[in-house]
């Protein structure tokens, strides 16, 4: 890290030592401050060079030769926002040229002047009081987060720019917190260059529907950045949308609590909820169905709430005769994640395994993606018995019926 600094170091000032020195040979006597790079933010390492300070030929010089310089004593000294800067920010004494010019890096402090934004005075003066300033534009943080709607407990990225840095060329210990609607939710550290890069959760609290402040903080300073977030409201849909008296509709609801039980479901004024209950994953999300009552042909409203949080859509009767749909199964050759479907999306399932007793051989699924190849149950069969692993309980879809599952192992007829 030292090295690359170092390297940094050497460009930056390489890139400035061209500039200010086609000025040095149109005017010797030109006096030029200059800071690298421009903008900055507290706790960063930057380049500061300097041209036309008190050359050699003025007596009172303190350094070898007579060379004059930044003693970092009495009055020769570098301030930064009005504050005199030390050790280790910077390394005295800085020794000039023969002509008066000097390079040198400095660490920006951090304090009350610096985790701040907008304009910062640099002074400097040498060993026989000539003065010179520049400016310093420091950065307003900044934060971004994607994605910036998500239901509750669901992952977001946030990156930002514009903070003190983190520098092991200072012991400044520089934290970043993240909060969510007033809560906290992560504490990231910054890069060398101000930059944060992080995750952190929507809160299982959050309201539903909400927008939420999303706010980065510097910790022990006022500094921030501010961006929204919202969790929508849950929602309902079906399949298929219109049917018969006596068909079969499924239901997909999203962005409820999580792992909350599904308390009531009605089409029409008729309760339609099945037992025992669905219950929301870990996303907020369920799968039920119900068969439609004996409904004049129209539009009617399906009413669904689950941890105190209430969704409604529609879905159209035919006029037609009353029909007799067989409950809904897996097709045979759906593969065993689709099957699987309400405790795989969940995160709930661990594995499944299945003896065959004519072989004597055990097969098992794993829905984990490193065992997508290794799997050896391909597809659920009916009339199979397998012994199935989860996490939490859940009432679970599964071969067109709802089945309460317990924590850990359970056997189950498909």
């Amino acid at each position: 890290m030292q090295i690359r600094l170092k390297l940094v170091f050497l460009v930056m000032s390489a890139a400035i030592l061209a500039s200010i020195g086609a000025a040095s040979d149109a005017n010797p006597a030109a006096q030029v401050l200059a800071v690298s790079p421009n903008p900055a933010v507290a706790n960063q390492t930057v380049s500061l060079l300097g041209t036309g300070f008190t050359p050699a030929t003025t007596p009172g010089g303190t350094g070898s030769a007579g060379v004059h310089r930044i003693t970092g004593t009495g009055g020769s000294q570098i301030t930064v926002g009005g504050s005199l800067l030390t050790a280790p920010n910077v390394t005295y004494p800085i020794n000039f040229d023969e002509s008066g010019n000097w390079a040198t890096s400095i660490t920006i402090p951090v304090n009350i002047n610096t985790v701040a934004s907008g304009p910062l005075e640099i002074k400097v003066v040498d060993d026989i009081g000539l003065t010179l300033t520049t400016q310093l534009t420091l950065k307003s943080p900044d934060i971004t987060i994607s994605p910036a709607s998500g239901g509750r407990t669901s992952s977001v990225v946030i990156t930002g720019d514009g903070f003190p840095a983190s520098n092991p060329a200072t012991s400044d210990d520089v934290q970043i917190n993240i909060t969510y609607g007033g809560a906290t939710v992560n504490v990231l550290a910054p890069n060398i260059s101000g930059e944060i890069s992080g995750t952190f959760q929507v809160p299982s609290t959050a309201a539903i529907p909400s927008t939420n402040l999303v706010r980065a903080t510097v910790s022990g300073y006022l500094f921030s950045a501010i961006t929204a977030h919202s969790v929508p409201a849950a929602a309902l849909s079906v399949s298929p949308e219109s049917g018969l008296p006596g068909s079969i509709i499924t239901i997909f609801g999203e962005s409820f609590p999580s792992s909350a039980l599904v308390t009531s479901m009605r089409a029409g004024n008729i309760s339609v909820l099945s037992s025992p209950a669905p219950v929301t994953d870990a996303a907020g999300r369920f799968t039920s169905f119900f068969v439609v009552p004996l409904f004049l042909p129209g539009e009617e409203s399906i009413v669904v709430t689950a941890g105190g949080t209430t969704a409604v859509t529609k879905f159209t009767v035919r006029d037609g005769p009353v029909v007799s749909q067989p409950t809904p199964s897996p097709d045979l050759t759906t593969g065993a994640a689709e099957a699987l479907t309400t405790l795989t999306r969940g995160d709930n399932l661990v594995r499944v395994w299945h003896f065959d007793n004519g072989s004597k051989r055990w097969t098992f699924f794993d829905p984990r993606p490193a065992f997508a190849n290794a799997n050896t149950i391909k597809v659920m069969e009916s009339g199979k018995v397998y012994w199935v692993q989860v996490n939490k309980n859940q009432s679970a879809m599964l071969n067109g019926k709802v089945v309460e599952v317990f924590q850990g192992w359970n056997l189950l007829p498909w």
